[in-house]
Formats: C-alpha cells, structure tokens, sequence
C-alpha cells in the first residue's frame, strides 16, 4: 500500500463528539459518522428542522390537518379539540383556529391558508369577530333577533349591515 492509497476521511464525515470522540484510536479506523444520511438537520438558526413535508400537491398540511381536526370537533366525533388534534396530528391551538375559520364561512380565505399564502393563525384572528357574530345569529332564536333588531334599531340595521353587502 502507498501513501497515495492510504484511507482519506471522506469530506462528509465528521468525528463524532462524546465519549468515543474523547478516547484516542488505537491503529484502529476513527470512528465516524456520516452527517449527510444520519443526525437531526438543521437550518441554520441553531434549530432542528422538522421532518414532516409542508406540502403536498400544493396543499400546506399542517393547516389542512388543523381544518380536519376542526371538521371532527364541529361534527361531534372528537369530545375535545385536544382529542381533535391528537386524531389529526395537528395543535388544539390550530384546531381552535380552524374551528373559526370554518365557522366564517370565508372559502376564499380558506383557500388562501391552504395554498400556503396566508397563516391559519392569522387568518383566524382576521375572522374572529365576524365568526362570532355568524354564531350568535344562528343560535339565535326569531324572538332575540326582534329583540336585537329593535336594540339596534331598523334603520341602523338596514343603512350599516344590508346596504353594503348589496
């Protein structure tokens, strides 16, 4: 064997830190560690990166589970949003939020979370208010929206509400 042909240490491979890292070889091959196929990846920020995909077929997932885990609250199939978003693999904060934005009714905005091109969170927070009066309407019963109507007063009702959605 030449000096030529003696074992180089790929460029890849790094000596691995601990115990093994401490002890000195003896003749022996050092121990190594391929970082390109084994270890955590990382960003670049000091952070692990995470190994669920973001996408699939344009479709962000993790706000596409949080909108199922949304779907199985609202339907009565999960008892919590906690049951929710352990059934779905999502966050009981995401199913919350999808929880709202399903209750808005606001496909567009919907849409625009699914795509990716606005967060759930965000988007949740931008229709809370909206959804919560969506809510009290149709529990209302005919008597409390006679009596809101005549709080509100008809012509304020009218001129504010019905006007600009026309």
């Amino acid at each position: 064997m030449q000096v030529a042909d003696a074992v180089r240490p790929d460029p890849r491979v790094v000596q691995t830190k601990g115990p093994a890292a401490k002890t000195k070889p003896t003749g022996g091959p050092v121990e190594m560690e391929l970082l390109a196929h084994h270890g955590p990846k990382h960003n670049g920020n000091g952070r692990r990166r995470s190994a669920r995909r973001r996408f699939d077929d344009d479709i962000c997932l993790a706000p596409f589970r949080a909108i199922n885990g949304a779907k199985l609250r609202l339907r009565g199939d999960a008892s919590s949003v906690k049951e929710a978003a352990l059934a779905t693999g999502s966050c009981p904060p995401y199913v919350v939020a999808g929880i709202v934005l399903l209750q808005s009714n606001d496909v567009t905005l919907i849409a625009e979370v699914l795509a990716g091109r606005v967060g759930l969170l965000e988007a949740a927070r931008r229709v809370k208010q909206v959804t919560q009066l969506i809510v009290a309407y149709r529990k209302a019963t005919a008597a409390d929206r006679v009596a809101f109507a005549r709080i509100i007063g008809p012509t304020a009702l009218f001129d504010d509400t019905l006007v600009p959605a026309i």
